[in-house]
């Protein structure tokens, strides 16, 4: 039998928001832990994500903010540049082309959707202490 993970850690760009506040309590109560950030943050971003295994975009923020945020990140840790990310986007939006690691997810959602992305997102990046192989899929 395999050891319990650790519950994972979503970092919320944008918590000071309304939209930010709610997904931080959506999330926590589907079990995961959050880390908000305001937007636009205040510090050394690579600090500010230390511990989180996700970055959660809040819909509508700022293009500059996000874009900038997503710069900086594993500028001090590389590690933290590989940390997978989910911008929620809404109708008038445009997804974030930014980098591969951004996947887009429409917002409004269903909670069940967020989660099932959160968890596909998370099992993708998942670091292993296993050699570098393809995964099991049985």
């Amino acid at each position: 039998m395999q050891p319990q993970q650790p519950t994972p850690t979503v970092a919320i760009l944008g918590a000071n928001t309304v939209s930010g506040h709610a997904l931080s309590v959506l999330l926590e109560g589907s079990g995961y832990q959050t880390t908000p950030l305001d937007a636009p943050p205040t510090g050394v971003v690579d600090e500010l994500i230390e511990g989180a295994d996700l970055l959660l975009v809040v819909p509508r923020l700022h293009q500059g903010v996000r874009e900038s945020f997503l710069g900086a990140m594993g500028k001090s840790n590389p590690r933290l540049s590989q940390m997978p990310v989910i911008a929620l986007t809404t109708a008038v939006e445009e997804s974030p082309q930014e980098e591969e690691r951004v996947q887009s997810v429409p917002w409004p959602s269903e909670t069940k959707v967020l989660v099932e992305r959160i968890e596909a997102a998370l099992s993708t990046s998942a670091p292993s202490s296993a050699p570098t192989t393809q995964a099991d899929t049985g």
